[in-house]
């Protein structure tokens, strides 16, 4: 933004006739100055009233004499010493045009701050490589004088081609001197409302006395931009990027006024585009008040960046949209104020999607059939944005067959209403509400070290949740439901089973193992109480995690259901990314990390099999399977990795290091599972992996038995 000083008239203080904006250079005319002007013939005295300007022009080897050219189309200039004409010499009259090659500044001052040479002919409409008109010539002088930091600007142009049809701008400045600084202050500008306060407070403004006012000599442009950069680089650092001085007043008797503009949010509009990213004419499917509600900036408000980038995430975490984008512009009528368009493209607001995974079933004589293939996979269907509001419904249905599903079928219904309490709530709080029914393989019953033979028990859930969920910073949210559930145990057949079993030396299975539920039935109804607390301020530095994040959880018995049950288990987990080194700048390598990982919980009452905390696994301690050290009621666990980048790609190398232990808890589990099958009750591992993409490829080492496998997972560990 240019540097404006209000001490100036605009008027030149030459002393000759070509007085005006640019002072004055010499009594006799100049072909510049009529290039400037009309086509018409001036007097001279009607060029200092209407251009106000000193402009010359002169050859590669002569200047123009106090009586040359005149007049454009009267005045023969003398005769240069070279063998061309010069006609030739000068630019096209007839036209009031001329190629202008290059453009110069000659006298301007330089220093922190001052406007340079090219942030001074940004804006200019003479530019280096295109044809400048009399007009155009005229109105850059005008601008270049008008912002009142030069007591003198002059313009020249000369021919630097023999064939005389390429010239050189050249703009000579004099600087504007005014008395040496006895004070400072700052003001709203003109445009400010009634009463309005600055927000750059008061030591900054001291600040500018301490360094700049004990600067001998006059006041000129250097001190002006030494003032810009300290209360601008002020507003600049805080994000304030419509925060800058728009003039300076008081300079004549040293005690200088900044007039600054902080940039006030005027307007918010939302914008829908469509594929091209041309604004729709026809309203967009999502109501402007979803997005209106995710911006951080409000009318009156002092506009901010990092509020910019806060919308564009937010908004953009809505899930209704393929592209957002924020633009904020400057008023033209009135520079305090900011407009802001957030240009979104929306996606589709429903979907259907269907995944099949087809098995083939033996027909009558073993062969498969065409009759017998068997269709399963999920089906999924969604709708993001009910009645305009954002509300969004999913549904899901999985199946191992879809034509006879049994006792398989699993589904997910969830409804999400989000601003429950109105779009003023500063928590968002959502309602989440979910309906579900789910099979998973039980880590409880599952064999230790020994490999010794434990049929699978599988646990079904089915039931529903309705929770609250506030998001109270960027980084934190919390949530807070209640949960109704009904639990089946069953085995491998399907059957419902109230205890474990194993298999025995003489292949026969040991009856009455460690009980599945807590009724005799191996089904439970329960009740509960989830309260969760994320702290999430991780980021991404070329594709790798990088920050830290915290998880607490509890889960708290009512007294309702089977056995009127009353039991509180908790889980805290702690990680910490952290870089050890920044990338290359312009990079794709990510950075080493060195990554820290440490999570432990606890049990109290009455609790069923299907709720121990089990040990060991892909999420727990890698190199054993789920549950194989241990199922507890307590547990510690810790972790480190070193995440390193590989030479060539953008992949990384990893190696770690995970221990467990249950903390002697497993003997207060009902049948002691951990005993019961020979698990060890704690232990680590040792290993190594790559990460391709989202694939994990790792060796680890059973640190208990001293055995390796491979293993490939996909995601991420922590």
């Amino acid at each position: 933004m240019a540097l404006t000083g209000g001490g100036g008239s605009g008027r030149g203080g030459g002393n000759s006739g070509g007085g005006g904006a640019g002072g004055g250079a010499g009594g006799g005319s100049n072909v510049v100055a009529e290039l400037a002007e009309t086509s018409e013939k001036k007097t001279e005295a009607e060029e200092e009233e209407e251009l106000g300007s000193d402009e010359e022009y002169e050859t590669d080897d002569e200047e123009e004499g106090e009586e040359g050219a005149a007049a454009a189309g009267d005045a023969k200039p003398a005769q240069a010493e070279d063998d061309f004409d010069d006609d030739d010499d000068m630019p096209d009259l007839s036209t009031g045009q001329f190629f202008c090659e290059e453009v110069r500044a000659i006298g301007l001052p330089v220093g922190p701050g001052v406007p340079t040479e090219e942030e001074l002919f940004a804006g200019l409409n003479c530019q280096p490589g295109f044809v400048c008109s009399r007009s155009e010539l005229s109105a850059d002088l005008r601008q270049l004088l008008g912002s009142g930091l030069f007591q003198n600007v002059d313009g020249r142009v000369t021919p630097i081609s023999k064939d005389k049809k390429k010239f050189v701008l050249e703009f000579t400045f004099s600087e504007m001197l005014w008395q040496p600084m006895k004070g400072f202050r700052v003001a709203p500008g003109k445009t400010a409302r009634a009463g309005a306060k600055l927000l750059i407070p008061q030591e900054e403004v001291e600040r500018v006395m301490r360094e700049v006012g004990p600067e001998p000599g006059p006041t000129g442009l250097k001190k002006l931009a030494a003032i810009k950069a300290i209360v601008e680089g002020w507003y600049q650092k805080r994000g304030y990027v419509f925060g800058y001085i728009s003039h300076f007043e008081g300079m004549e008797t040293g005690d200088i006024v900044a007039r600054v503009v902080e940039g006030r949010v005027n307007k918010v509009q939302v914008v829908p585009v469509d594929e091209e990213g041309v604004p729709r004419v026809n309203a967009g499917e999502v109501s402007p008040n979803v997005i209106l509600r995710e911006l951080p900036f409000k009318e009156g408000q002092l506009y901010n960046a990092e509020d910019g980038r806060k919308a564009l995430r937010d908004v953009f975490a809505l899930g209704l949209f393929d592209n957002v984008q924020v633009f904020p512009k400057q008023n033209q009528r009135d520079e305090a104020k900011v407009e802001v368009d957030v240009m979104v493209k929306e996606r589709p607001m429903r979907t259907a999607d269907l995944e099949c995974e087809w098995q083939v079933a033996p027909g009558d004589k073993g062969r498969p059939t065409l009759v017998s293939l068997v269709p399963g996979g999920s089906l999924t269907f969604e709708h993001r944005n009910i009645a305009r509001q954002g509300r969004q419904a999913t549904a899901s249905v999985t199946a191992q067959n879809f034509l006879q599903p049994a006792d398989d079928l699993g589904f997910r219904v969830d409804y999400k209403h989000p601003y429950v309490w109105g779009a003023s709530d500063r928590n968002k709080t959502a309602l989440n509400a979910t309906a579900f029914n789910s099979r998973k393989l039980s880590g409880v019953f599952t064999p230790g070290p020994s490999g010794e033979e434990v049929p699978p028990v599988f646990v079904d859930r089915a039931g529903g949740k309705v929770a609250l969920q506030q998001q109270h910073s960027r980084n934190s949210r919390s949530s807070l439901g209640v949960v109704l559930e009904q639990v089946t145990t069953r085995d491998e057949s399907g059957q419902i089973t109230a205890h474990g079993v194993k298999q025995l030396p003489s292949g026969m299975l040991a009856p009455n193992g460690p009980p599945t539920t807590l009724g005799p039935s191996g089904r439970d109804w329960v009740a509960f109480l989830q309260g969760n607390v994320t702290r999430d301020a991780t980021y991404f530095v070329n594709g790798t995690p990088v920050g830290a994040r915290d998880i607490f959880q509890v889960d708290q018995g009512l007294g309702v259901g089977t056995g009127f049950p009353l039991f509180n288990r908790a889980t805290a987990s702690l990680t910490r990314f952290l870089q050890l080194r920044a990338p290359p700048p312009g990079g794709r390598k990510p950075p080493p990390v060195l990554v820290l990982h440490a999570r432990g919980g606890h049990a109290l009452g009455d609790l069923a099999s299907y709720d121990y905390f089990t040990l060991g696994g892909p999420y727990s301690v890698r190199g054993y399977n789920v549950g194989e050290l241990a199922a507890c009621r307590s547990f510690a666990e810790g972790a480190i990795e070193l995440r390193l980048p590989l030479p060539v790609t953008s992949n990384q190398a990893y190696a770690f290091y995970e221990y467990a232990t249950d903390l002697g808890s497993s003997r207060l589990c009902r049948g002691n599972p951990t005993e019961y099958f020979r698990r060890a009750g704690a232990g680590g591992s040792l290993g190594a992996g790559l990460k391709l993409g989202a694939v994990r490829l790792e060796y680890a080492t059973d640190r208990n038995a001293g055995k390796g496998t491979v293993f490939v997972r996909f995601g991420e560990r922590f």
